[in-house]
């Protein structure tokens, strides 16, 4: 058995001194509990930049700026006192981070060993609609997993974990502990409009993860405090009633999708802590391997050269009269 947790917490709000603080007294918590791999939500330091959601780009460059100055380097003293904390906690660490390289910031994950290395680092591949105007993508390359003592453990940040060939691709990497990164739910939760932005919809993403992918998903994820609207909202009348306190929405899930963990309090900081068996993927796999036995690539390769439009497949790749890719005739 492995015991894993999912971060459920507010961040020192685009402070990166005070939320490397508190990522350390987490990693100290999680140490003492014996956990062996801890995870914590998207860009959790410094924290998500709320405000580029709810007023005009230009407007929030303020937002913005402060984003990027408190951003970190992956191999910066940050990491490095992360790393730090991990080892004397003898557990792994899965960082969601805004990673700054040179004069570019992207939206990172990283995960440390019980020794204090860095042992992977990856960027979000396509940062989604506004956050485009803050954060730079990752290379396809950055699909990727580590091999641990527990298990195979991969990530993704936020709407990456809905995107099917993104799923696909890491299935097929033999992932069997999956980090999903999300960040706070307290923006847009009681705006009908807005279901596809709330936890039920995106822990149903990621519970259809697991599902789909028979393997174990973590969801960290921060939260929201009275004393970071006034931030986020930077003056908006019109953007207050937007955004609540809480959206703390930390599980687990099993391979077959059930829920491991009993929901914390939204407004609460905690771990969403559980006792994993890589057995039961086995269990999940040997109905359903999207890999392996349940996989048809000779499929996917028709199905992706009829695509149109900006990821259509070169000419070369056209089908034929007989309904199949050349490349695979």
């Amino acid at each position: 058995m492995t015991k894993v947790a999912a971060v459920q917490a507010a961040p020192v709000w685009l402070d990166a001194k005070g939320t490397l603080d508190k990522t350390i007294a987490l990693i100290e918590e999680a140490g003492k509990k014996d956990v062996q791999l801890l995870a914590f939500g998207e860009v959790w330091l410094p924290g998500y930049p709320f405000s580029i959601w709810l007023v005009p780009p230009m407007a929030s460059m303020e937002v913005v700026m402060r984003h990027r100055m408190n951003a970190i380097a992956a191999d910066g003293p940050e990491m490095k006192a992360i790393g730090e904390a991990a080892k004397k906690a003898g557990t792994y660490v899965m960082l969601g981070y805004a990673e700054r390289d040179k004069a570019s910031i992207y939206c990172s994950q990283a995960l440390l060993d019980d020794r204090g290395e860095r042992v992977m680092n990856r960027r979000k591949l396509k940062p989604t609609h506004m956050e485009r105007t803050v954060w730079g993508e990752g290379p396809a390359t950055d699909l990727k997993v580590t091999e641990t003592p527990f298990g195979t453990v991969g990530g993704l940040c936020c709407w990456e974990n809905i995107q099917p060939i993104n799923r696909q691709g890491m299935y097929q990497l033999g992932e069997q502990i999956h980090v999903a990164g999300w960040p706070c739910f307290g923006m847009f939760k009681d705006i009908r409009e807005a279901y596809a932005l709330s936890a039920e919809a995106n822990l149903n993403e990621s519970r259809s993860y697991a599902f789909e992918g028979g393997c174990f998903v973590l969801t960290p994820g921060s939260i929201i405090t009275e004393d970071m609207i006034d931030d986020i909202t930077m003056g908006n009348e019109a953007a207050r009633p937007m955004v609540s306190t809480g959206g703390g929405a930390a599980a687990v899930f099993g391979p077959d999708g059930y829920r491991l963990t009993d929901p914390i309090d939204e407004h609460t900081d905690g771990l969403a802590i559980a006792d994993i068996d890589l057995g039961m993927i086995e269990g999940a796999k040997v109905f359903a391997d999207p890999a392996g036995h349940y996989n048809r690539p000779d499929v996917a390769g028709i199905v992706l050269g009829r695509s149109s439009g900006p990821a259509a497949a070169p000419p070369e790749q056209e089908q034929t009269a007989q309904g199949e890719p050349e490349a695979l005739a």
